[in-house]
């Protein structure tokens, strides 16, 4: 007897693009207003992961780049605790073994949160990053509707602002 795959599940995939977030800080808040969200209707919100990477560019005296340093981060503090550690430290550029300066590239910058999510029995993850929110796993139009309606009232992940 051959043994046949029976399907249990449909996975979907879908991505919201938009400008690239302009600064952490409003990154955080619209983090913020994803987590204390209840029109949604997610009966689950766990995070699952977050990195946060700062970028920094080393050039020497004579002002060309020779190199740079990529540092990643669980949050925000220490993301912005390595960000004033490496620009501008003495010891780093000195460690960089150029003897000039490092800048700060901020907008290089890159945030990423995951969120293990669910509406009723549809489970799905949610990553929200400074250019995209992606949801994956989801089976669920109602899921998928329900994100979108939300995301279009947040500016920062594309949406406009309710009322504006």
């Amino acid at each position: 007897m051959t043994s046949s795959f029976v399907e249990t599940a449909k996975s979907r995939t879908a991505k919201r693009t938009y400008d690239p977030i302009a600064d952490v800080e409003s990154y955080e808040e619209g983090l913020s207003r994803f987590l204390a969200d209840t029109t949604m209707g997610l009966t689950k919100k766990e995070l699952s992961s977050s990195a946060y990477k700062v970028k920094v560019e080393y050039f020497d005296a004579a002002g060309d780049d020779k190199g740079y340093v990529n540092m990643y981060a669980a949050d925000k503090t220490a993301y912005e605790e390595m960000a004033s550690l490496l620009a501008g430290n003495e010891a780093t550029e000195t460690a960089a073994g150029i003897g000039g300066t490092a800048s700060r590239e901020s907008a290089e910058d890159t945030w990423s949160t995951r969120y293990s999510c669910a509406i009723g029995e549809d489970t799905f993850t949610v990553t929200i990053t400074r250019e995209y929110m992606h949801i994956t796993g989801f089976e669920e139009d109602a899921t998928l509707a329900a994100i979108e309606a939300w995301a279009d009232t947040v500016a920062v992940f594309g949406g406009e602002e309710a009322g504006a």
